[in-house]
């Protein structure tokens, strides 16, 4: 057995666990979306079903289907399960690229020393680098270099995703554990913008987008929403946020937003800030830096940003995702998001490695 040999066979068995793990995700979604809302009629379950065996490819597609059903009230073509989406679209469209950026220190090589990027230090195979990737010869200077200016620091390692891996540090805990931090960044714990702070003041309310680059070449943002944290949190974590769609084009809140068990709600459980009236601050330059960064790196074609904005205005990018971003909250709550692009064919057409039985 050769090496590629078995790279696919790891691959493939790494698809089955998490085909069944998404599986039981997807059923835990429906049971508690059905249990505010009732059954979900049999004839959009069965358009569901028909839609993911003649048109995905595979039946197994079809629980995502049944949950944005569910939440609309209706079935749509063009719906992109979550399931097919990481299975088949991402390996189909961006390859061996999807990893780029499960590497922190990537985004100095990426994007350099942009100003959205706060990446004041990376930690390599034990080793401290400056944001330009230089060396810094001891722990005291780098610490110097990434609490420049601020009380405290969030360390995010590499491959890690939905909150975990980061690590909220004072001066004295982050001089206390920086001999065994694994690979990861040092961005500064930034000063959120107080249209952010007054919904949750504890953690760093993020702006998730997903920019596309279209057949034509141009970059689009095809879906937008906040995620804030809970007053028990420091920072967000993908099992306790809470979801609030936004106008896509003009950063304005959504009425409603949405638990962590997917429910409707108009105003966050903490705080009792009511959405509806309110907007992300200095959106325009929000757009108009995930446009610009991702036209620096063309060979992804879809690409998740994690940004926030600073009590300043500034627009802060901290975190791009080229291989694991998530696009089931905004295809269930105002999908489809990603028609024109021919995604929903590439299970039919080989597009990627299916998954069988």
């Amino acid at each position: 057995m050769n090496l590629d040999t078995i790279e696919r066979t790891q691959n493939d068995l790494l698809m089955r666990v998490r085909s069944r793990l998404n599986s039981r995700s997807a059923a835990k979604v429906l049971k508690s979306i059905e249990a505010a809302k009732g059954p979900l009629p049999g004839h959009l379950r069965a358009q569901a079903d028909e839609y993911a065996a003649d048109v995905l490819g595979s039946k197994r597609y079809a629980p995502w289907l049944y949950i944005y059903s569910a939440m609309a009230g209706e079935f749509r073509e063009g719906w992109i399960p979550d399931n097919y989406y990481m299975q088949v679209v991402l390996p189909a469209i961006e390859g061996r690229y999807g990893d780029l950026s499960e590497m922190r220190s990537m985004t100095a090589r990426v994007f350099g020393q942009e100003k959205e990027i706060p990446d004041r230090g990376y930690v390599v195979k034990g080793r401290l680098l400056n944001a330009s990737l230089e060396p810094v010869s001891s722990l005291e200077e780098f610490t110097d270099l990434v609490f420049a200016g601020v009380e405290k620091v969030a360390f995010k390692a590499d491959a890690s995703d939905r909150g975990r891996g980061v690590q909220i540090l004072d001066r004295d805990r982050f001089t206390q554990i920086a001999a065994n931090l694994p690979d990861g960044v040092i961005q500064p714990f930034i000063d959120q913008h107080e249209a952010f702070a007054q919904v949750a003041s504890r953690s760093v309310g993020t702006l998730r987008m997903t920019s596309v680059l279209e057949p034509d070449g141009q970059v689009t943002v095809r879906d937008a929403y906040m995620r804030f944290g809970r007053d028990t949190d420091d920072h967000v974590f993908s099992e306790s946020n809470i979801r609030l769609l936004l106008d896509t084009a003009t950063g304005v809140f959504s009425s409603i937003g949405y638990s962590v068990d997917w429910l409707e709600i108009d105003r966050h459980p903490d705080s009792g800030f009511i959405f509806a009236g309110n907007e992300v601050p200095n959106y325009a330059a929000c757009l108009e830096a995930v446009k610009r960064l991702h036209r620096r790196i063309p060979m992804v074609p879809v690409i998740g940003w994690d940004l926030t904005v600073a009590r300043d205005g500034s627009v802060q990018v901290l975190e791009w995702n080229s291989g694991h971003n998530d696009i089931k909250f905004s295809e269930a709550t105002s999908g489809p998001c990603f028609g024109g692009l021919g995604w929903e064919h590439l299970g039919r057409n080989g597009g990627a490695t299916q998954i069988t039985g």
